[in-house]
Parts: C-alpha cells; structure tokens; sequence
C-alpha cells in the first residue's frame, strides 16, 4: 500500500505499522470487482497519485479490523467452506479478479456466496445496491470459474453500532449483533451484461485520461449525491419546523403558517466528496468545480 500514513493523533507506533502493513492486492487482475463496481474516475485518479493520498491512522481502523476478521475466519474452513479464494476471469480482454470471503458448498453441490462486512444498522435497514452488485459479480465468476450453479447469496453484517437495549425495545431493531442479509440473485444474463458494461466504461475512461480527453464524470449515485431540499423556518432561526422535497410544498406551507415563516433552499450535497470519504478529491476536477461553485 503506498499510501502515507499520517498519526496525527499521537496513537501508538504499533497502531501506525499495522495500518501501513496491509497487504491488499487485486493480483494479475486489469480491475478487481471493487474497483469495478466504483467510478472509473475515482480508480484513475487514485492509480495516477497513489503515493500523494495521506491516510490518517483513526481512519484505518475499520479497514484493519476487517483484515483481521478475514484472517481469523481463515480458521474457520472445512470441507464444505472455502475461504478468502480470489478467482480470475477475462471478460473483452481484460482481467477481473474477486476476492470472496466464503463459498458455501451446499448439498446439491451448488455455492452460497456469503461477504463479511462490518456495518451499521442503519445499512442493514438500508441495504445497498452496491453489495447487490459486488455478490453477484462473485457469483459470476464462481460460475463461469467453476461451472457451480449458485444458491443464493449473502451479506454477514457485524453490526458496530448494535444496542442491546434497542433490541429489546423494538422487534423491527435487529436482534443480535451478527446477523445474516439475503441478497438478490441476478440471472446470469444480467450478471455477464453488468460485468462487460462496467469494463466498457473503465476502458474508455483510460483511453480518454491518456488521450488527455477528460475522463466522464461520477454520476449522482456514485457521489452519493443528496437531492436540493427546501426548509420552512421563521426568520432569523436556524433550525427547520419542517424540510420539503418540493419548493411549491415548501412555500404553500410556509404561507399558510404566516409571514413570520420563510423558505430556505439547501442544495444537496455529494456527501462522498464533500465529507472526505474520497481520498482523491483533491486532485477531482469536477469536485472541485463543484467547490467554486458552491462556496
């Protein structure tokens, strides 16, 4: 990893060598199913300035425990479990390569594809279509790599922010801290279909940076983009009486609550650029194109 490590906290030595010695690689591979699956802009941008990104040591903790979660559970193979297997396949040329944390060997002889992730509740409630995506690009390369038909996938959520006592209070709060997330299986059509289309959009974002065309912007989703809201508030205070997707709804109900009320635009934000979980926004023209604009 050629990241620079950054301990501005004064943490132990100890915590910083750990952070600096992961060991993450996609192997052979032209893009892993990560890699893949993210903006081909953020892949580019952080291959060309790899050793400019600074990493603080607080924000590696999750990255380690989710290393070592992998380690350990490398105990935890049997006969009818393969662990932390990487598989390649070539698809238009190029070499993609999944790393899947278990595969399930079932009684028909079919896989379960099973990720651990280490998440919150509010994730679980919420569940992402990114991890649709990732598990049924394993499922493909489990698939096409071993001739297995697939069973069914699944997320195992450790769950870091999980109460005892919200529990017990709520049945529709999950019950216990690790808890399994069945995930949508695609048809293989749609998986193949998914996979050429997103080394499509990679190779052409490389041919266009090193033809110096400009590489395609990270769509909303990718920027985890929050639409524009409109808050009714009195004037002069701070906080919302309550927040409209629409303007129209906004000052209707505004209106009918007096003229000591306004209406306050608050542009959505792309909340991975903005909060600093994209390490390469510094170098994001387009990031910082919203900047200028915004500020």
């Amino acid at each position: 990893m050629a990241n620079k490590i950054t301990n501005k906290y004064n943490l132990p030595e100890t915590l910083v060598n750990l952070a600096k010695s992961r060991d993450y690689s996609r192997g052979k591979s032209d893009r892993s199913i990560t890699q893949l699956i993210d903006s081909p802009r953020v892949s580019i941008l952080r291959m060309a300035n790899d050793n400019k990104i600074e990493e603080d040591v607080t924000d590696t903790f999750w990255a380690n425990l989710g290393s070592a979660l992998h380690h350990i559970t490398e105990k935890g193979a049997d006969d009818n479990h393969i662990v932390e297997e990487r598989l390649f396949l070539d698809i238009d040329d190029w070499t993609i390569s999944g790393a899947i944390d278990v595969q399930k060997i079932e009684d028909d002889n079919s896989i379960t594809v099973m990720d651990y992730k280490f998440t919150s509740v509010w994730a679980v409630k919420n569940p992402k279509l990114d991890w649709e995506r990732q598990l049924n690009c394993y499922a493909y390369l489990v698939h096409k790599c071993k001739n297995k038909e697939i069973k069914e996938l699944q997320v195992i959520a450790f769950l870091r922010d999980w109460n005892r006592n919200n529990a017990k209070r709520d049945q529709s709060y999950p019950q216990q801290q690790i808890i399994v997330v069945p995930v949508k299986l695609w048809s293989y059509d749609e998986q193949r279909d998914y996979l050429e289309d997103r080394v499509e959009r990679h190779r052409e974002a490389i041919q266009d940076y090193a033809f110096e065309k400009g590489m395609s912007d990270c769509t909303p989703e990718e920027r985890w983009q929050r639409e524009d809201t409109y808050a009714v508030k009195k004037k002069k205070n701070v906080r919302a009486l309550k927040v409209f997707d629409s303007l129209e709804d906004a000052e209707n109900f505004a209106k009918d609550k007096g003229d000591e009320y306004e209406v306050e635009e608050r542009i959505g934000m792309p909340v991975r650029c903005v909060d600093n979980y994209c390490k390469v926004n510094t170098w994001c023209e387009q990031y910082q194109q919203w900047k200028q604009d915004n500020e």
